[in-house]
């Protein structure tokens, strides 16, 4: 793996959820996490939310987003997905959450893997979520969703990869996208991007009986996984060293309005995103003090919005 190809940590999570109004009352007043954008699927023509939630500044790696679809049939939740998102909390906040989830009747289990100790608790489409403790997390958390800053989500602290082949895969993270192997725990196994504190971590469990899972829009699935590169120079770079490689399923670069991304199915089935935010991000079409409260269509898309509009579920905030 080329040294100049480097994969800064993760950009966002993409799922499939039900209704809008569920997984905003989900992610904004449980989770205390800030409504970033609220936009629109670029793809296909079949009208539906794309929402996206973070910490204060919708910083890179702190992006849960969601495509809410209550309509459509849930898929097969199996291996080939990501299975869970751990979330990233300051030290001492175990306690808090466990007892603002319950009041809020959410379920939870603590769960040690990896030699990490987690709170375990489900999105209300059965998406499994991790609240792990972090000390070294620096990033600014969201304070004005009613969680206070020493318990506030600052980010994305890792996913976690069913796979039912760990060697393939192990060798598209190490060769492809030049991630360290952490080494294992059982059979469960662990992969940093960079070194040190400020590594982000990708966990995989090997689940060799595990059926596979569904890779179409599904509600309760894990759509894909972004990964944050620096420029589009470095993003074409990494497109045709995996080419190079042999793993020749790369989509061209897509634009995304807030930013621009590459797509690759890797050989444990998940998908892949290589993305590098536009200059202006987030702020391409709001301002940082009002984000996230407008409904934003790309220009592309204009001619459609009265139509699209029509056909979403209302969001109460």
């Amino acid at each position: 793996m080329s040294q100049d190809l480097p994969v800064r940590g993760y950009h966002h999570i993409t799922m499939c959820v039900g209704s809008a109004q569920e997984d905003y009352d989900f992610h904004v007043k449980v989770l205390g996490l800030r409504m970033i954008k609220k936009t629109v699927l670029f793809d296909g023509n079949e009208p539906f939310y794309h929402l996206y939630y973070g910490n204060a500044s919708g910083q890179e790696g702190s992006l849960v987003t969601t495509f809410p679809m209550s309509w459509k049939t849930s898929g097969s939740v199996g291996s080939g997905q990501v299975r869970i998102l751990s979330l990233s909390v300051p030290a001492g906040s175990f306690s808090f959450w466990k007892q603002r989830l319950e009041r809020f009747g959410y379920a939870t289990r603590v769960e040690n893997r990896l030699g990490v100790t987690r709170l375990c608790f489900n999105h209300p489409c059965g998406i499994e979520y991790e609240i792990v403790e972090t000390p070294d997390d620096i990033r600014k958390a969201w304070t004005e969703g009613g969680v206070p800053l020493e318990a506030a989500i600052q980010g994305m602290r890792s996913v976690t990869i069913s796979a039912r082949d760990i060697s393939p895969f192990s060798a598209f993270l190490v060769d492809g996208l030049g991630f360290i192997s952490e080494g294992n725990d059982g059979k469960n196994v662990r992969f940093a991007m960079g070194r040190g504190a400020d590594a982000a971590l990708l966990e995989v469990l090997h689940e060799e009986d595990r059926p596979q899972g569904s890779w179409t829009w599904s509600c309760g699935t894990v759509h894909h996984i972004a990964f944050d590169l620096p420029t589009a120079s470095v993003q074409m770079d990494l497109k045709l060293h995996l080419e190079g490689l042999g793993y020749t399923d790369v989509s061209e670069v897509k634009d995304r309005n807030y930013f621009n991304s590459v797509y690759v199915r890797t050989p444990a089935g998940a998908l892949f995103e290589a993305a590098v935010t536009q200059e202006k991000g987030w702020l391409k079409d709001e301002s940082a003090e009002t984000l996230g409260q407008d409904l934003k269509f790309p220009d592309r898309l204009n001619y459609r919005k009265d139509e699209m509009i029509a056909r979403l579920e209302p969001i109460v905030d």
